[in-house]
């Protein structure tokens, strides 16, 4: 065969809260790592989104940091990337099994034979995971992880490098005004990803302005009002779609899901009930529902835009290695961002994703 897939953590049971760090013993070149998080819910409702589980996925060789983000931003990124509906199984009900996958990417689209992770090219590659069990569902006690490797068996293929991700920003946003971020030049960028994150709100309410200036304002290459931005940016990404079954009840319940722009849609049906969608609905993916009987099943979509918070800056043809963002030629690149109306509330963050070129 051409692909294999290989284990490189069996289903494991985490109590807790924790970080589980696991050697990548594979010496074949590798395409992707596929992270699965399931726990089986105490409950009917939510207490916060399913990848809250998971605080920080990240993939060193000693003290060099390959991947570094936590659970939602890395979802986000693997969604723009792949054009996937949604990366959560929405299974959200008491003592049935609800799943949260991740991933890292090291190329373009899975089984790219020019960007790959090859291990021959590292001394000491470890996977470290921290998770916290019970913040989806404050009931929860343990969840289980598993670990899958996507790659390469009997096809011979020589990458050049492979796909860096990382969030190099993160922070509370001030209560109003600009703050500004200085970006790495040592790497091409492929896309940056601005997260705006507090629950229940979309993400311009914690930034509303994002800007890049090259060597002091030479050149503005990017400059916008982040509303207006997704706006139009919804004739171009993909949508978010996640299947959803729901057991509400006669009192309000809140469910999480990945879409976070203001008019997310659900479209729920119940055979024997009627479910309602609480006011102000679907904020930042948070959504209260309540039936006018106990513990009836509603299966259902939502349907929106900016998983995770997540705002998305493609950088190029996102196939064409040589029409990336070449900053290395740069003396400076800065970002600049403006709070949005939310005050000093929630937080920002930026994720980068990086060329890395073996030898370089």
């Amino acid at each position: 065969m051409n692909y294999r897939t290989a284990t490189i953590l069996a289903e494991k049971s985490l109590s807790g809260a924790g970080t589980e760090t696991i050697d990548v013993n594979v010496r074949d070149i590798i395409s992707r790592l596929a992270l699965t998080w399931k726990i089986t819910p105490s409950k009917h409702g939510m207490d916060s989104y399913p990848h809250k589980d998971i605080t920080k996925i990240e993939l060193v060789d000693g003290s060099d940091v390959l991947h570094s983000m936590d659970g939602g931003q890395n979802q986000a990124l693997c969604i723009y990337d792949r054009k996937v509906p949604t990366m959560n199984y929405g299974q959200h009900q008491h003592n049935l099994s609800q799943l949260a996958n991740f991933g890292i990417d090291f190329g373009r689209f899975l089984y790219d034979p020019g960007l790959a992770l090859d291990p021959t090219k590292f001394r000491n590659l470890q996977l470290k995971v921290s998770y916290d069990s019970d913040v989806a569902d404050t009931g929860v006690t343990s969840g289980n992880l598993e670990v899958r490797a996507e790659i390469f068996d009997e096809k011979i293929v020589s990458p050049i490098g492979f796909l860096m991700s990382k969030m190099h920003h993160d922070r509370t946003p001030p209560a109003s005004g600009y703050w500004y971020v200085d970006l790495p030049t040592d790497f091409p960028l492929r896309k940056m990803l601005v997260q705006g994150y507090q629950a229940a709100y979309e993400p311009w309410y914690q930034v509303s302005e994002v800007r890049l200036d090259e060597d002091n304002e030479k050149r503005i290459p990017l400059d916008w009002e982040l509303e207006t931005y997704y706006r139009k940016m919804v004739g171009i990404w993909a949508a978010v779609e996640e299947g959803i079954a729901v057991k509400p009840t006669t009192g309000v319940q809140y469910y999480y899901v990945t879409p976070s722009d203001y008019w997310v849609q659900v479209m729920l049906a119940n055979m024997t009930a009627t479910t309602q969608i609480q006011a102000n609905p679907v904020r930042g993916g948070k959504i209260g529902l309540t039936s006018e009987e106990i513990s009836q099943t509603a299966v259902g979509m939502v349907r929106g835009y900016l998983p995770n918070h997540c705002f998305e800056f493609p950088f190029g043809d996102q196939m064409d290695m040589a029409d990336w963002y070449d900053v290395t030629r740069l003396g400076n690149l800065r970002l600049r961002m403006e709070a949005g109306g939310g005050g000093a509330s929630g937080t920002v963050a930026v994720i980068l994703q990086q060329l890395r070129r073996y030898g370089a």
